[in-house]
């Protein structure tokens, strides 16, 4: 039999069970629990590790390391480069000495003979070469499609001195405007100083149409008089009914219209664009008294005039009618558009009236006298010399004869 327990030892041995409790109590609470990440964070380091391979793996340059990696990919691009250098043929540019060659004997052979020559010629040369690079001279090819629309100035403003041989005895202006399917042009023409004072005169004349592929077509000419005693004349032109209606002051008569049929004013826009055209060309043209047929005929070479606006490369036209019709001359300037710089009109007389240009203004271009000196006379350095404009003695009693 065991001794009975007394106090003393109960007490003892829970004393030691309580030790023990607080032992195991306070040693779980003072064990360091996050000594785990600290663990992990070793593991990272060790992770770290591997990035490093990559250089060595940059070192050996084995195939299939490089095709694996998209980095090997700008390797490849780098061997173009090295192509780059090829533009080294700088030395292209020694050929440049080469065309220097041709100048230096070729335009002083050329220039030698040209001294012989007179500087009025070199000079229609240099408006020949002009009219050629601006286009004003158009091949046979081109004229195919060559209209009017094209071949005429949408606008346009002409001042002239009338002249009487040397003798001035008015002025005429035109202006005329189209936009390509309609066009209207006015005339303006009166007596100016002396003649003017003893013979005042002053007519003014408008004509309105269509403009077609194939040319001028006018539908009304009408010229009256603001002072002297001209007579009022009209022109119908009635295309649908193919006739024409002509009046002057009471007499009126009516004839079969004529293809290609023009009156006094819409006939210069069309000697304009036919004269581009080339060759020579016929139409009938209608005053208020009559209806006649035109044969115009161009020179075979152009010339050149010395005009109040300066020396221009020409081109001249002549007109010819039945006898005992007014003739018309007109001078044409390529490098002008065309547009005529001298108008000559012989009467049944024999007497000559000149319009020498004096002001053209088209587009952006205003061509004014004074601004360029003048001389009387032409020359055709390409061709047979152009009579000069001949010098006629002042009639008695001086008058416009196409203003009648």
């Amino acid at each position: 039999m065991s001794e009975p327990l007394n106090r003393s030892r109960l007490l003892f041995a829970l004393a030691v069970s309580v030790l023990l409790h607080l032992l195991l109590a306070g040693g779980l609470r003072s064990f360091d629990h996050e000594r785990l990440p600290d663990e992990r964070r070793t593991i990272r380091a060790a992770l770290i590790a591997p990035p490093a391979p990559p250089p060595p793996e940059v070192v050996p340059t084995p195939s299939p390391v490089a095709d694996a990696t998209p980095a090997p990919v700008p390797a490849p691009k780098r061997p173009p480069r090295p192509r780059s250098p090829k533009p080294e043929p700088v030395a292209l540019p020694e050929p440049e000495p080469e065309p220097e060659v041709p100048p230096q004997p070729v335009p002083s052979d050329d220039q030698a003979p040209a001294d012989g020559e007179s500087t009025d010629a070199i000079g229609d040369r240099e408006l020949l070469d002009r009219a050629i690079a601006d286009g004003a001279l158009p091949d046979r090819d081109e004229t195919a499609s060559l209209t009017p629309q094209r071949a005429v100035v949408s606008e346009a403003k002409l001042e002239f001195e009338v002249f009487r041989g040397e003798l001035a005895i008015g002025e005429t202006r035109y202006h005329w405007v189209h936009d390509g399917s309609d066009y209207q042009m006015d005339q303006v023409t009166e007596t100016t100083g002396l003649a003017g004072l003893l013979k005042p005169l002053r007519v003014e004349q408008r004509s309105t149409g269509e403009v077609t592929t194939e040319g001028l077509k006018p539908r009304r000419y009408v010229s009256r008089a603001t002072q002297g005693k001209a007579t009022e004349e009209e022109v119908v032109f009635d295309w649908d009914g193919n006739r024409v209606m002509l009046r002057a002051g009471t007499k009126q008569s009516e004839h079969t219209l004529s293809a290609g049929a023009q009156d006094m004013l819409s006939l210069w826009l069309e000697i304009i664009w036919r004269a581009q055209y080339g060759g020579d060309f016929d139409f009938t043209l209608a005053t208020g008294k009559r209806f006649t047929p035109r044969w115009f005929v161009a020179d075979p070479e152009l010339g050149s005039l010395d005009t109040a606006v300066g020396r221009q490369l020409v081109k001249r036209l002549q007109a010819r009618a039945q006898a005992g019709d007014n003739q018309i001359e007109v001078w044409l300037a390529p490098n002008l558009r065309w547009l005529p710089v001298l108008i000559r009109f012989t009467d049944r007389k024999g007497d000559v009236y000149d319009q020498r240009v004096r002001l053209i203004e088209y587009e952006n271009l205003s061509l004014r006298a004074g601004t360029a000196g003048a001389a009387a006379g032409t020359t055709a350095p390409f061709g047979d010399p152009v009579d000069p404009p001949p010098r006629y003695e002042p009639a008695e009693e001086p008058a416009n004869p196409y203003l009648r």
